[in-house]
């Protein structure tokens, strides 16, 4: 889906350079502010809470809808808060003009302390125009996570003769992951899988596969631009080994597809191992007996004697629109959700890792299985590195282009790399529209 569909040009030209900031004209008496978010990630009850307490600021929440909110921004009344799914997509929008540095409100802030901010968790919601990491801050996450940690069915392991991971150590992904997938996949006399001993969670495939990528030293893209795929064989491998897992039924896929997504097939005793990490911990504890059924391993790495990667997806958080009519208002919206009180009812619920290191002492550890999670988040942490994303497209856009061919190589209509073709022609085209719409 490109958004020059949407007319983000239209908005650009809108918005133009001038960004509305702090101390700039606002209405007196109460105001509305809209929260575009996720009802899970924003519950009734706490709308009610911040409402009862700030009868100033009649806070609104409405569900996540990326075309409405670009639709918005062009007659620049878009919700004045955004809940963003990665941060690693900070650098296109804020090239274009559509979220509010926030970086002078942090240093004034008294909610959130620069110091207080974890750089591992939060580093994508930097950008100084050219590099994620640096510069001014444009958000800040809800919470974050290691992606990549493995949480597995010790049952399952145990059934197919197979030992417990190590917490400690990583498993490969070339030696062994994909054999573990294989051996822990289980199909009845008409071949329909029982149990896959893999699931890949949604469309997270590119950002496993930038961890692979870094471990190789190579790019996803072949120019500095990063407007075009990188043909060379080291990177088409990489691609090929994430389809094989659809391929030969290890994951779900069009001739074997799971009724649900990859957290309720899981659950469902349908898949032995998945990557979703620290967060899916908390959803687990629905599961009777969840503390013995359930382990968790580290990251893998590419092979064995690899350096360790890994990543956050860039983590979601929370952006201000950058014509927001009170940006004073938001931001001390922004800093009860993040670390006041919502935020620190989150880090309780142990969903994520907090964005604030003051609110860590809040995460669960009752017990093993929440001991072993944290501990493995904060050890995978320390290989943190930016998924190799382009300011020239959304992160989005890379599920599609991954659709684009998988079905026909899962049936065989195509080979690999005939798959692989697709893949790369789609982003291609992507990133051609991209700088097509900034001129580059």
């Amino acid at each position: 889906m490109k958004l020059l569909k949407y007319g983000l040009i239209a908005a650009l030209l809108l918005i133009g350079v001038a960004m509305l900031f702090a101390g700039g004209a606002q209405e007196e008496g109460p105001i509305t502010l809209t929260f575009m978010v996720h009802e899970a990630d924003l519950p009734k009850e706490f709308v009610d809470k911040w409402n009862a307490a700030n009868p100033d600021i009649n806070l609104v929440r409405v569900e996540q809808n990326f075309e409405k909110w670009v639709a918005d921004a062009m007659v620049g009344t878009a919700p004045d808060i955004r809940q963003l799914g990665q941060g690693s997509d900070v650098p296109y929008y804020a090239r274009r003009g559509l979220f509010l540095d926030i970086t002078d409100y942090l240093k004034k802030s008294d909610v959130i302390k620069m110091d207080d901010i974890d750089p591992l968790g939060n580093s994508s919601y930097q950008w100084d125009g050219k590099v994620s990491g640096k510069g001014s801050w444009y958000g800040l996450t809800k919470d974050y996570n290691n992606v990549g940690a493995l949480t597995y069915n010790t049952e399952m392991f145990a059934k197919a003769g197979i030992a417990k991971l190590s917490k400690t150590q990583p498993i490969t992904y070339q030696e062994e992951m994909y054999e573990l997938g294989k051996k822990l996949t289980e199909k009845d006399a008409s071949g329909n899988v029982m149990t896959w001993g893999y699931e890949i969670a949604g469309s997270w495939v590119p950002f496993f596969a930038s961890d692979m990528a870094y471990a190789e030293g190579i790019s996803f893209y072949a120019d500095e631009l990063t407007s075009v795929m990188n043909n060379e064989s080291k990177m088409r491998n990489i691609w090929k080994y994430w389809a094989r897992f659809m391929k030969e039924d290890i994951s779900s896929n069009v001739r074997n597809p799971a009724a649900g997504w990859t957290g309720s097939a899981f659950q469902s005793d349908r898949v032995a191992m998945v990557q979703m990490g620290y967060w899916y911990g908390a959803q687990l504890q629905e599961n009777p007996g969840f503390n013995e059924k359930y382990a968790w391993a580290p990251t893998p790495i590419l092979r064995k004697g690899s350096k360790r990667f890994t990543n956050t997806l860039g983590a979601t958080g929370t952006v201000i629109y950058s014509k927001t009519k009170y940006p004073d208002q938001a931001f001390k919206v922004f800093e009860w959700y993040t670390a006041g009180e919502y935020g620190i009812h989150r880090a309780k619920t142990g969903w994520g890792l907090p964005a604030v290191f003051s609110l860590r002492k809040y995460l669960p550890e009752d017990n093993e299985f929440n001991k072993s999670r944290k501990d493995i988040a904060f050890d995978d942490a320390k290989y943190f590195v930016p998924w190799q994303a382009t300011t020239l497209m959304p992160s989005s856009l890379w599920a599609g282009a991954w659709g684009a061919g998988i079905d026909e190589y899962v049936k065989g209509e195509i080979n690999a790399d005939a798959f692989v073709d697709r893949f790369f022609a789609y982003l291609n085209e992507e990133l051609q529209a991209g700088k097509e719409e900034l001129g580059l």
